[in-house]
């Protein structure tokens, strides 16, 4: 029982350490702040409502671990606990990866934007406060191999 429970804080605290940066537009990393970024602009061309998928690894990982401490204490036998923690880390690491996806997926908007340069530009990111729409001008910030669209 005494092994439950330290596995169940044990997938909690992995759980709630690993937190996931926003893809919000207007909410930056604080690494980011006082760094030089690359901004060009352009005109929203189309946008398209979309579902970013959420994280399925994390949910794996914690399904898997409790899972695992759960079917390992279904028997005394070795052999027999031994089959149950494997069988129960499968089922829990199924089980945990659809609910870490469904628990952490999030509403975005895919941005088609014409640059200044004439070039086209296609941008998904979390949906925000802002209203998107077409012909709207924006600014695209770009730092560090991610883009950030906001209006101008």
């Amino acid at each position: 029982m005494k092994n439950n429970i330290l596995t169940l804080v044990i997938a909690i605290c992995i759980i709630s350490s690993c937190s996931t940066s926003s893809l919000r537009p207007d909410i930056v990393d604080r690494s980011t702040a006082q760094k030089a970024q690359s901004v060009i602009f352009g005109v929203i061309e189309d946008v398209t409502k979309v579902t970013i998928e959420g994280d399925r690894e994390l949910g794996a990982l914690a399904g898997g671990v409790i899972g695992g401490a759960v079917g390992k204490s279904n028997s005394d036998e070795e052999i027999e606990s031994g089959v149950g923690a494997i069988l129960g880390s499968l089922i829990g690491s199924k089980v945990g990866a659809e609910i870490g996806s469904s628990v952490t997926k999030m509403e975005g908007v895919e941005l088609l934007i014409l640059k200044d340069s004439g070039r086209y530009i296609s941008i998904i990111q979390e949906a925000a406060d802002f209203n998107f729409q077409a012909g709207q001008a924006v600014k695209i910030v770009m730092s560090g191999g991610k883009s950030r669209v906001l209006p101008r």
